[in-house]
């Protein structure tokens, strides 16, 4: 693949490792007590509050991510240089038939990278109120569905008008539907389309 969608995938992989942690931590699925058991987000710790001596330590999460992310897109700079260079890649042909992945973390950074993806699902991915969460998203949505394949009438007339008479390309169009609601309208839905729902904490 070219370098371009080399630099999107784990690019990609960087934003979601932070982002993740700084949404755990607004919403009280993790604590900074427990984000200190990875190394790389304890040290990223330590050199933020090194550099914000005199900042209370809650208001410095959003600095800790954004150097997260800065110590990471640097290894992956200075990484992918370094095989670029040792590749002898001067073209986009060249950066096709190399065989292997010119962008990238350093083994260190990847290892490192590794550890937090574990400590993530261990510790937020597989949460309790996550995953209670997960499965109440998934009645709504199998529930919205159900009834707008059953009684089209139940769909909004722009959507409806649009709708194609057999599978798959019916059951795609309500999924596309469905799939382009916020939050807060498919619960509403939900409820005026099915019934009562139980939402868990934090939903």
């Amino acid at each position: 693949s070219s370098l371009e969608a080399q630099v999107a995938a784990i690019a990609d992989d960087i934003a979601y490792d932070n982002h993740d942690i700084d949404d755990g931590l607004r919403a009280g699925l993790l604590t900074l007590d427990q984000l200190m058991a990875v190394p790389l987000i304890a040290r990223g710790w330590d050199d933020t509050c090194a550099r914000f001596p005199d900042v209370e330590p809650k208001r410095l999460m959003g600095e800790l991510v954004r150097s997260q992310i800065g110590t990471m897109a640097n290894d992956l700079i200075a990484e992918t240089r370094r095989r670029i260079a040792a590749s002898g890649v001067t073209s986009v042909e060249d950066v096709r038939d190399a065989g292997e992945c010119l962008v990238g973390f350093s083994d260190a950074m990847r290892e490192e990278e590794r550890d937090l993806k574990r400590f993530m699902y261990a510790n937020l991915y597989h949460h309790p109120r996550q995953i209670a969460a997960a499965d109440a998203a998934h009645g709504i949505v199998t529930g919205l569905f159900a009834i707008y394949r059953d009684d089209p009438g139940t769909i909004p007339e722009e959507w409806r008008d649009r709708l194609p008479e057999a599978d798959p390309d019916r059951s795609r169009h309500i999924a596309d539907f469905i799939a382009g609601m916020t939050d807060r309208y498919a619960i509403s839905r939900y409820r005026e389309l099915v019934g009562p729902i139980d939402l868990p904490e934090g939903f």
